[in-house]
């Protein structure tokens, strides 16, 4: 039995009581999200408040907790994992278009409205299928679109435009 860590190969000792990471992925995905979860309740300025007198900060403090409890399941699922995985090279042409979705919605919100913004966001993160699967990207779109506008319009009332 071998095992791989960082795209090294090494034999699995057992007698040693060395933790063995068997999914690697999992593992790494639990030490990001952990570390974000913990940066977000360290750098939280704003008061909490109760749970019925809620402050500006409980949403982000439980966002924080729920990070870094994903994150401690996902650590636990990697090293207690069954199959062995590799870690592939990053590419950066989809972590590209993603963060350029996700950063067009944030510049056309408030100009544009939610309608258009969110298309861009749509076709930044399903750059991929655009052009192979347009119908998918249109109900994902339309799917969205009514989601965002049932939530944040109709039911906490947002002022936020749905177009310009």
């Amino acid at each position: 039995m071998r095992t791989e860590f960082c795209g090294r190969s090494a034999p699995a000792t057992r007698e040693t009581g060395m933790l063995q990471i068997q999914n690697i992925r999992q593992f790494w995905l639990g030490v990001l999200f952990g570390v974000i979860g913990l940066i977000a309740l360290w750098e939280l300025p704003r008061p909490i408040g109760t749970l019925t007198a809620m402050g500006p900060g409980y949403f982000p403090m439980l966002l924080g907790i729920g990070l870094v409890l994903a994150g401690a399941a996902s650590i636990v699922i990697g090293i207690r994992s069954h199959s062995h995985t590799e870690v592939e090279p990053l590419s950066l042409v989809p972590t590209f278009f993603i963060i350029s979705g996700i950063v067009a919605m944030a510049l056309l919100i408030d100009r544009a409205g939610l309608a258009v913004s969110l298309l861009f966001m749509v076709l930044g993160t399903c750059y991929d299928r655009v052009l192979k699967h347009p119908i998918e990207v249109a109900v994902i779109y339309i799917a969205v679109l009514g989601m965002t506008w049932g939530v944040f319009l109709h039911l906490i009332k947002l002022p936020i435009k749905l177009f310009w």
